[in-house]
């Protein structure tokens, strides 16, 4: 679940908007036209690019000619991606990468919004169609064989995307701590939910769920509600003994990982750093899980609040007995922590169970 660099562009988001602008100012009439049909479309990439707190799958935007020569192959920012592909467009028109710059008599993209907005930018010169675009798929394919192929190729590191040696050797000592509290036999089920708020980063109560009761794989998965929680509970009880295709909403995850589940990069980077470990078999790995089961590394942040979560699990398992009552019925615990990240000390509060459960 490690996160890949971006794509290489064929060409730069500066040089696609100097050629965006300069087709603009010409109009696309000015260009040869070729009777010829054009296919566009755009793609999630299943790749994260980090800079610095912010962690984004980009937009992949092709353009090609219906015999299979691709014209333009950007990577934008998620955001107004069609309005990135109608530049793209004028891009792929001006400097193809297979070529003389010229326009196309038709177009077929299959998307309805795609299609409006090329018609309101090219006019009625070119004739622009909805329709199954499957070429699209095969070069989304292909991309991702590429990109799959390189990340084998890249050696795993738990470091990375703005995250440093000392950081994560703070997070392994609060991981270690948390893992010898074992907080699955406190909590009764990995159906139980408790409410987890972290004020200074931005988290209020979250659905906090602890598993390992059966003694097998132990840790926790944080969803953004206590209904995001119950969707996930749905969608993996359709399948249970295999894991959905995707799934109604993201989540973090911190599990820990036998020695021999983990590259032996990793293992080698433990032990070259000495970072601290409850057992040989309790390697804390952090996930964050999109809808589509892409994980990725977490973003500095992301890993203060999961130092933060670790820590104060820790101070809450201190009234496990109240905390065990509270699901079985009796009164809620609610809880607040000051912690020592190596960002510094952070707040955490908790309530058992989940207010929305209560």
């Amino acid at each position: 679940m490690s996160s890949v660099p971006a794509p290489k562009k064929k060409r730069s988001k500066v040089s696609a908007k100097k050629s965006a602008k300069k087709s603009a100012k010409k109009g696309a009439p000015s260009l040869p036209r070729r009777d010829e049909a054009w296919i566009g479309g755009f793609f999630s990439l299943r790749a994260f690019v980090h800079e610095g707190d912010e962690a984004y799958r980009p937009e992949a935007v092709v353009w090609m000619t219906e015999r299979g020569f691709v014209l333009s192959c950007a990577a934008l920012r998620p955001g107004d991606v069609v309005a990135g592909a109608v530049d793209s467009f004028e891009a792929a028109a001006s400097e193809p990468l297979e070529g003389e710059p010229r326009l196309p008599q038709r177009v077929r993209v299959a998307s309805p919004a795609l299609a409006d907005a090329l018609r309101a930018r090219l006019g009625p010169e070119i004739d622009v169609r909805v329709a199954p675009t499957p070429e699209i798929d095969v070069v989304a394919e292909d991309l991702e064989e590429h990109l799959g192929a390189r990340d084998g190729r890249l050696t795993p590191s738990f470091l990375g995307g703005g995250i440093e040696a000392p950081a994560m050797a703070s997070f392994f000592r609060a991981a270690a701590a948390l893992y010898r509290a074992t907080p699955w036999k406190a909590v009764p089920s990995d159906a139980d939910i408790m409410a987890l708020s972290i004020p200074s980063l931005g988290a209020r109560d979250l659905a906090l769920c602890v598993v390992g009761q059966a003694g097998q794989s132990h840790g926790v998965l944080l969803f953004e509600s206590a209904q995001g929680f119950e969707l996930y509970l749905a969608e993996t009880a359709k399948l249970p003994d295999a894991p959905p295709a995707s799934l109604p909403a993201s989540f973090f995850s911190l599990s820990f990982d036998r020695a021999g589940d983990l590259h032996p990069a990793l293992r080698a980077e433990v032990a070259e750093q000495r970072w601290e470990l409850a057992g040989p078999d309790a390697y804390p790995m952090l996930a964050m899980v999109d809808e589509d089961l892409i994980g990725r590394k977490p973003t500095p942040k992301e890993l203060t609040a999961s130092e933060a979560l670790a820590l104060g699990l820790v101070e809450l398992m201190k009234r496990r007995k109240e905390i065990a009552r509270a699901f079985r019925g009796g009164a809620p615990v609610e809880a607040s922590y000051v912690v020592e990240t190596h960002a510094g000390p952070v707040e955490v509060l908790f309530r058992a169970p989940h207010p929305a459960r209560s």
